[in-house]
């Protein structure tokens, strides 16, 4: 059999929000999502390119330059130029109707104050969890590498972006966007004698099925993926580099030990954009009714929300962002580490800086149930002279006062005994600060913030292997 060409049809299922820059700004937004001509949300080839390529390095080491380089240099006519890639990555079109896109707000805290800095606002617009996309991936022969490394390299990429959070795509993924994974893998073999059906400029527009079945049709080889790994078995990459996942809740409430009687609410505010004001009437059935009074729907009309995105059902749901959770173990580290005069490299390796990205990546803490409560507080500013309220200062907010949510991070290193001794500080400082002493969100001076925080798993494996659970 001669190798022609190998596709790979799949489908991207986000598990947070993606968003991925795009040049059509407008004036909603600070960093707008990329569309196509036709103005439709799409992830451009280039972007999955790379992320692809930027896994299986990771998995492999060093990769063949029929793939990060090219097929090499074009020696006939003695041309010094480089051929495309072996790998290639068709844009990513989303599958069904397009969703309503989210506008995320973010701010710089100061490590000092931690309060907001000034003019250290801005906000992007990008897809909400659950959207589903289209992932199309050719792969062709290339002059200087064997077709079956360049098969079997692809296959492991594969493997891993169908586990839970294998695939980062997009800007933000060491802080929650972009975590996706791949289903419906199916993989097609083409050989010499199916020339004339790939590529057919004149092939009416058909979706991933629908060309499986065609080639199927035109006895191509059509295999599963698991079936593509076990036929590469002997050619997988070993890689050295191991990951810790890290996961565990985050519990906001009345506490229910012992500790916890007549301590009152540990209650959450992480303000959300100011685009959800007008989505409001959204949160009201949730929030607790004051006794003996009844608010009404119609003056439902908070100042300041708090973070949300649609879920499932289209419906806002709460959430907490994986910056917001990876600002506050920062910024605890950090502090840790000044008063004890330690050497605070281990930040810049962990959460990166302006020259490097860190290891540590944070996922947006989503709800572990739908039993979720709001309290709608009001507020009013007090003049310092008089004692008496200031002017015509009052405002309202609304914050969690009831809610579970889940949390995962995961730190890749080289080895297996570097992830783990990168991973320890940030478990001993969950253990030892869990219970209230790490607060999270705005407010953390006037009451707000300090809930409890869980560990309840940290597995080290390595990067190819299948996900597991072990008790820290």
């Amino acid at each position: 059999m001669t190798p022609y060409r190998t596709l790979v049809f799949a489908r991207i299922v986000q598990e947070s929000a993606l968003g991925i820059g795009g040049n059509r700004p407008h004036d909603l937004v600070d960093i707008p999502l990329a569309r196509d001509g036709q103005g439709r949300p799409v992830i451009r080839g280039s972007t999955i390119a790379g992320c692809f390529i930027a896994t299986a390095r990771a998995l492999a080491g060093t990769l063949p330059r029929a793939i990060t380089f090219g097929g090499g240099k074009a020696r006939q006519a003695e041309q010094d130029m480089l051929l495309p890639s072996a790998w290639r990555f068709a844009h990513a079109h989303l599958l069904g109707d397009a969703p309503q896109t989210g506008f995320f707000q973010h701010v710089s805290i100061d490590p000092r104050t931690q309060a907001a800095k000034d003019d250290h606002l801005f906000n992007l617009e990008a897809m909400p969890p659950g959207t589903c996309w289209n992932f199309e991936l050719e792969i062709a022969p290339a002059a200087g590498a064997d077709f079956a490394d360049l098969e079997a390299l692809a296959a492991a990429t594969l493997a891993r972006w169908r586990q839970r959070g294998g695939a980062r795509l997009g800007r933000g993924s060491r802080h929650g966007y972009g975590w996706c994974h791949l289903e419906d893998i199916t993989i097609v073999r083409l050989e010499a004698r199916h020339a004339r059906l790939w590529p057919d400029a004149f092939a009416p527009a058909r979706s991933g099925s629908e060309w499986i079945e065609h080639f199927r049709a035109n006895d191509a080889e059509v295999l599963e993926l698991q079936d593509w790994l076990d036929e590469h078995a002997e050619r997988l990459p070993k890689p050295n580099r191991h990951v810790v996942e890290l996961s565990g809740t985050l519990q906001v409430g009345e506490r229910q030990d012992g500790f916890g009687q007549g301590y009152g609410l540990d209650t959450l505010s992480i303000g959300g954009h100011a685009r959800l004001q007008l989505q409001a009437q959204d949160f009201f059935d949730r929030v607790i009714q004051p006794s003996g009074f009844r608010l009404r729907a119609k003056d439902f009309d908070p100042d300041f929300t708090i973070t949300a995105q649609p879920g499932p059902d289209g419906r806002l749901r709460p959430y907490v962002p994986g910056a917001s959770i990876r600002g506050v173990w920062r910024a605890q580290l950090a502090r840790h580490g000044r008063a004890q005069r330690a050497d605070l490299t281990l930040l810049d390796t962990l959460f990166g800086n302006t020259e490097q990205a860190g290891c540590l990546s944070v996922a947006d803490a989503t709800l572990a149930d739908d039993d979720w409560k709001l309290l709608w507080q009001q507020h009013v500013a007090i003049d310092e002279l008089s004692g008496g309220a200031y002017g015509s200062s009052k405002f309202d907010r609304l914050c969690l006062a009831k809610a579970r949510f889940c949390w995962r991070a995961t730190i890749e290193a080289d080895s297996g005994q570097t992830a783990q001794a990168l991973a320890e500080p940030l478990i001993a400082m969950l253990k030892a600060l869990g219970d209230g002493q790490l607060p999270l969100g705005g407010g953390i001076w006037r009451g707000h913030g300090h809930i409890r925080w869980t560990l309840d798993a940290a597995t080290v494996r390595p990067l190819s292997a299948p996900i597991q659970r072990s008790q820290p």
